[in-house]
């Protein structure tokens, strides 16, 4: 069963840097949802929690550990380059 695990996360590692150089790239993340990325945060957290409290394999605490840091990241990402569509008219 660690084989699914195993492609859970690199399917996700997959997903979540092209997102990270697109912001780097561009510099801006209008187009992400603050709640949305509250929401994501939030429920990473609950997860490694769980995760961190049982017994698991070491595949599932080194791939939830890479994961909240590339949420992370990419939450960091978000909040510095978010400018709300409005402001963008005025400046």
């Amino acid at each position: 069963m660690e084989i699914f695990c195993t492609i859970y996360y690199v399917l996700n590692y997959v997903k979540t840097v092209p997102q990270i150089l697109k912001l780097i790239r561009t510099k801006s993340s209008s187009d992400y949802s603050l709640s949305m990325i509250l929401l994501q945060l939030i429920s990473m957290i609950s997860w490694s929690l769980y995760i961190f409290t049982s017994v698991q394999s070491i595949i599932v605490y080194i791939g939830t550990v890479i994961d909240l840091i590339l949420l992370v990241i990419t939450d960091i990402l978000i909040v510095v380059y978010y400018r709300k569509p409005h402001s963008e008219a005025t400046a």
